[in-house]
């Protein structure tokens, strides 16, 4: 911004001693023309810096009014904020025209052109032109925001702020299920680790005991003399079961 202004003001004085040395224009008539530049160059930092602070205060109270109809906390803090910048502005922009158009008239009544009058009028008419654009952008955005809710029905975001917590809840929920069913899986596994083993000791104590039948069982019948084929049998059977 100050390089711009420095810039402007650069090329207009460069601009008026080309004017006065090179095509003889009176000295008051650029001056003349330099105080209405910088008037209008003035009148467009009014129309621009207070009143943008403005109507952005005034939009963020607009947007707190909304947003605490749809269930969104808003700290009051805030609001009460952005109402105190939006009333500070709005003095600072109107007396910042009243005090233009002031000193314009004082200038120009004691300089004796007449022409400033109109300056100092055009900036008391410039206080409305703010306000008025704005009101006029505001019932357009306003209407453009009616027609698109009938044709798209606003998700508001209290409506969304429920379906997530429903879905935290419901993972939240599925997590201890699975937290649970983790656990229940590795006492299953435990329980199922423990039995096998008692089988498998209880198996080697069965194929011990067994073996030591089978081998008891052969020194008695060794020790037999009689009935050789059913002693035989007998063997075969013993055999038969020692490898089952």
């Amino acid at each position: 911004m100050k390089w711009w202004i420095f810039l402007v003001s650069l090329t207009f004085a460069i601009f008026a001693a080309w004017l006065t040395f090179s095509t003889g224009v009176a000295p008051s008539t650029v001056l003349a023309i330099g105080v209405g530049a910088v008037s209008l160059i003035w009148l467009l930092i009014l129309l621009t810096v207070p009143w943008n602070l403005y109507f952005s205060a005034r939009r963020v109270v607009h947007e707190t009014a909304l947003s605490r109809e749809r269930g969104i906390e808003v700290p009051q803090a805030r609001e009460d904020e952005a109402r105190g910048i939006a009333k500070r502005m709005l003095r600072l922009a109107v007396l910042g025209h009243v005090v233009s158009a002031a000193v314009i008239a004082t200038v120009t009544y004691f300089s004796g052109e007449y022409v400033g009058y109109y300056f100092a009028g055009f900036y008391l008419l410039a206080t409305l032109f703010r306000p008025t654009g704005a009101y006029l952008a505001h019932l357009k955005d306003r209407v453009g925001t009616l027609m698109e809710e009938l044709h798209y029905p606003r998700q508001d975001v209290a409506t969304l702020r429920t379906d997530v917590k429903d879905l935290v809840e419901a993972r939240t929920a599925l997590e201890a299920s699975i937290e649970t069913l983790t656990e229940d899986l590795r006492r299953v596994r435990d329980e199922l680790a423990a039995a096998r083993s008692v089988l498998e000791d209880a198996d080697h104590d069965l194929n011990r005991k067994i073996t030591l039948m089978t081998r008891r069982f052969d020194e008695t019948v060794d020790g037999l003399s009689d009935n050789q084929e059913l002693i035989t049998g007998l063997k075969a059977f013993l055999r038969l079961v020692r490898t089952s």
